[in-house]
């Protein structure tokens, strides 16, 4: 990366509040979009069952994924920034990662699937009704095809280029943990049904950390793809008549295998991720300022935090850190006196003050939302 293109004020350096942000304005987008299309479908002679259509469910996946594409776009204008400049859609990776995704997909699924069926079968018995949720039924090559665009691939870009390459970007401000699973978190509740709210969550932490291992949104995206066209294809299959039919243990021994696969090919992921890093030079290097400031991260987890930095931060990333930090040492060298210094601490202080609380707001409205839409959601099938 040239040193011109990241020393300026349109270097997409996110925080946590643009995460929030960001995931806001797509989340109220999404559900305008949605009622918008109620609407005009009330308005006209279209029949109710339009929407549980194939026609429609590729419709409405349409309007979700225009909502998490142009939100960024729209907000990186707002706020002078350039969201997909050193995103990720350019980034060279170790080829090895990518044909670790294929068995990855199919662990997440091992692991992710017997789980969240266990789950709404536990919502069933609350009298959550799993039949008013309008789902993806493939009965025929026509549709799978379909499907595979529209539910499967269009998706796993505009999703993965939302919750990975800006919202889990910008959460990676207060730690690479804490980045994966609130992401993770907000990635399944979005959905706003139980049926998608653990296996979804499950292929958001896999997605995040193929994300932060790599600093290519390539991987996750294929990750994506790879999970929604699995269990298109799966479908498809039951639908034919040949479901997947094992007693309770042997979901379990599923379970547990895929659980203790895909830990195995994400450490994996990581080590190729951190031996392809070797060969490129990183051009920046963290100051010692810099790197206090970050070591102080209140929810980080220390291992996890130093590897991902290593490998995710660019130089970009590490030129902002060491220019905000070189800031405060020329504002605090600039005190000529004990009092003045004091002043100035404070007044940093309680401008950090101030940021926090920005950030901590957006995080609270975020999962308010998202937690209000799915509560309504529930109750409505329940009555």
């Amino acid at each position: 990366m040239k040193i011109y293109e990241y020393r300026n004020k349109n270097y997409p350096y996110l925080e946590t509040y643009d995460a929030g942000a960001m995931f806001i304005g797509s989340y109220v987008l999404k559900l305008f979009l949605q009622v918008a299309l109620v609407v005009l479908l009330a308005m006209t002679d279209v029949p109710d069952t339009f929407t549980s259509t194939m026609g429609g469910i590729c419709l409405i996946t349409s309007l979700n994924e225009l909502a998490f594409f142009l939100t960024p776009l729209a907000y990186g204008k707002i706020r002078g920034k350039n969201l997909l400049f050193d995103m990720g859609f350019e980034k060279k990776f170790s080829p090895w990662v990518a044909l670790l995704c294929v068995p990855l997909a199919i662990a997440v699924i091992c692991f992710g699937s017997p789980l969240a069926s266990a789950f709404v079968k536990l919502v069933e018995l609350i009298g959550y009704k799993t039949e008013n949720v309008t789902s993806v039924v493939v009965d025929s090559g026509s549709d799978l095809a379909l499907t595979l665009v529209f539910v499967a691939l269009i998706p796993s870009i505009a999703e993965e280029y939302l919750f990975r390459g800006t919202i889990a970007r910008g959460f990676a401000k207060n730690g690479y943990f804490f980045a994966i699973l609130v992401s993770s978190a907000l990635f399944a509740l979005m959905h706003g049904n139980p049926l998608q709210l653990v296996h979804q969550f499950i292929i958001g932490i896999a997605c995040a950390v193929l994300y932060f291992s790599t600093r290519s949104l390539i991987p996750s995206i294929l990750l994506h793809f790879l999970n929604n066209a699995t269990a298109l294809v799966l479908g498809y299959f039951e639908s034919m008549g040949k479901p997947i039919d094992l007693p309770v243990w042997g979901w379990a021994l599923v379970c547990v295998a895929g659980l203790i696969a895909s830990v195995l090919l994400l450490w994996a992921v990581v080590a190729l991720s951190s031996r392809y890093a070797k060969k490129t030079e990183r051009g920046e290097t963290l100051s010692e300022s810099a790197a206090a400031e970050y070591a102080r991260k209140k929810y980080a987890v220390p291992g996890l935090q130093k590897k991902f930095f290593e490998l995710h931060r660019s130089d970009g990333e590490i030129f902002a850190d060491n220019a905000e930090a070189a800031d405060k040492e020329a504002k605090l060298a600039g005190a000529a006196t004990e009092a003045e210094q004091l002043v100035v601490r404070a007044d940093m202080d309680e401008t950090a003050k101030k940021a926090k609380m920005k950030d901590k707001k957006a995080l609270i409205y975020s999962f308010v939302l998202t937690c209000a839409v799915w509560i309504i959601s529930f109750i409505v099938n329940v009555v």
